[in-house]
């Protein structure tokens, strides 16, 4: 659960502090800084709304695939560091969907 809710709450706040009262493409722009594509972003939002919503162990492991999607899609973006995207990714494929 710490693995959910430590990414929950990092990209959670990383898309609320790109919002502003631009149009809804420009907002998907500026969030991933044009290196994630919206289906990526879309999959990570209505996995975690899903596992949020019912925390089975189905929904986990459907938000663990989610979140390694959307994380791999940041690895070309200029405005990540490495070390962090990397942990980011280990602890995503370390989480245990069994325990939660």
């Amino acid at each position: 659960m710490k693995f959910i809710t430590k990414l929950t709450l990092t990209l959670g706040f990383s898309v609320f502090a790109f919002f502003t009262s631009c149009s809804e493409e420009d907002i998907i722009e500026e969030i991933s800084g044009g290196c994630v594509p919206l289906s990526a972003i879309e999959n990570y939002s209505n996995a975690l709304e899903r596992y949020s919503n019912d925390p089975t162990v189905e929904n986990c492991e459907a938000f663990k695939a989610a979140s390694l999607a959307y994380l791999s899609e940041l690895d070309d973006c200029p405005f990540i560091d490495d070390a962090d995207l990397e942990e980011s990714l280990r602890s995503a494929s370390e989480s245990n969907c069994e325990s939660q």
